[in-house]
């Protein structure tokens, strides 16, 4: 089977609909005509190009938090260097200890 060359601007479309919005990386895929697994290599190669510089660990960090669906426990975390963190059906305990974990870091 031959293999099929995406242009720059089909893969940066790509990673931006599966980054930004509520899309699933697998709907994502199907619409470009890719693998899930190589839409997960683009937005992989796309976060190493964009790591800003580490940030001294004496510093706290606001992360803004959204809840989507309060009554689903729908939550999306979006942190500054552009990662998204979506939660589905997560309890409130699960979320709180998340959060506690990331800002341990």
């Amino acid at each position: 089977m031959p293999r099929i060359r995406y242009t720059e601007e089909v893969r940066q479309q790509a990673i931006a609909l599966a980054l930004d919005s509520n899309t699933s990386i697998a709907q994502v895929a199907r619409d470009v005509g890719c693998s899930i697994n190589t839409l997960h290599l683009w937005i992989k190669q796309h976060r190493l190009q964009d790591t800003p510089p580490p940030v001294s660990q004496d510093k706290a960090t606001f992360v803004p938090v959204n809840i989507i669906d309060d009554r689903n426990h729908h939550v999306e975390i979006v942190t500054a260097n552009g990662i998204t963190i979506r939660l589905t059906d997560a309890s409130p305990r699960y979320i709180a200890e998340l959060l506690n974990a990331i800002a341990s870091c």
